[in-house]
């Protein structure tokens, strides 16, 4: 009887351990190197990396380094990298966006404020790259998201007005998600139709890993959360805090004021 009761505790035990480890997501460090740059903006797949120092930006791969800089349009708010051929910078303060090709020669500025035609001006709170020459705008006035035609310099409008604005946003060439103010999800597609996706708990930055799950950093550390189930788990990684994140290819980025350590992960 005591060897039964033994083993039915060792089981119990067992299965407690299993089921912590399914709460987290394991990883496996790849590299621990100091950081030169002020900000890390992402990589693509031909093994560039690209960060923003001294508010320019760069592109490098082993001693090569590629640099754009525009002092008139002051910092560089966000950068879209989706298109290695096709670079979004978007510029928030002068409502500009600039288009760089792959070596980082610009292609296209478009001020916002000053479009062709005696067209209304657009004061844009978010930008990214859509399909078939096109932005992912949101604008301000009509707080409508929609599609800015680069070609044409013009604008239409796919989304009713919603007053929680956006508290973060990313897109892809059919899509654009965004994250409010108050937590809820959604995203539209180049048709206009709006999905609602959910809501997530109070983070200090995300990344959208598909329309089911996104990554986001607390003060608690990193997690994957699911929006259908409304529940997370926690990333591995042993840094407690941290500036920011960036996860490609299985190859998850940490960057804290002095280093940037890469992990290999897996992510449900």
């Amino acid at each position: 009887m005591k060897k039964l009761i033994v083993a039915l505790l060792l089981l119990l035990l067992l299965c407690t351990v299993l089921s912590a480890q399914e709460l987290s997501v394991p990883v496996r460090l790849m590299s621990n190197d100091r950081a030169t740059t002020e900000r890390f903006v992402g990589s693509d797949a031909f093994g560039w990396q690209y960060t923003i120092a001294e508010n320019e930006f760069r592109k490098h791969k082993g001693d090569i380094v590629v640099k754009y800089k525009n002092v008139a349009l002051g910092e560089i708010y966000r950068a879209d990298l989706q298109n290695p051929l096709q670079i979004v910078l978007f510029y928030r303060r002068f409502n500009t966006v600039v288009l760089l090709d792959n070596q980082l020669n610009e292609t296209a500025s478009i001020n916002f404020s000053m479009l062709p035609n005696n067209q209304p001006e657009l004061i844009a709170e978010a930008a990214g790259l859509a399909s078939q020459n096109r932005l992912w705008l949101y604008d301000v006035t009509t707080q409508q998201i929609g599609l800015f035609d680069t070609a044409k310099g013009t604008f239409r409008t796919l989304t009713p007005p919603f007053n929680d604005g956006i508290k973060y946003y990313q897109s892809d060439y059919n899509y654009f998600y965004w994250i409010d103010t108050a937590g809820k999800c959604f995203a539209v597609n180049l048709f206009g139709s709006v999905t609602p996706l959910g809501s997530v708990p109070a983070f200090s930055s995300a990344q959208w890993l598909d329309s089911a799950s996104i990554l986001i950093a607390t003060d608690d550390g990193l997690f994957v959360y699911n929006l259908p189930g409304q529940n997370s788990r926690r990333v591995a990684i042993v840094e407690k805090s941290f500036g920011s994140f960036y996860y490609k290819d299985q190859i998850l980025s940490i960057f804290t004021n002095d280093e940037i350590i890469q992990y290999k992960v897996t992510l449900p």
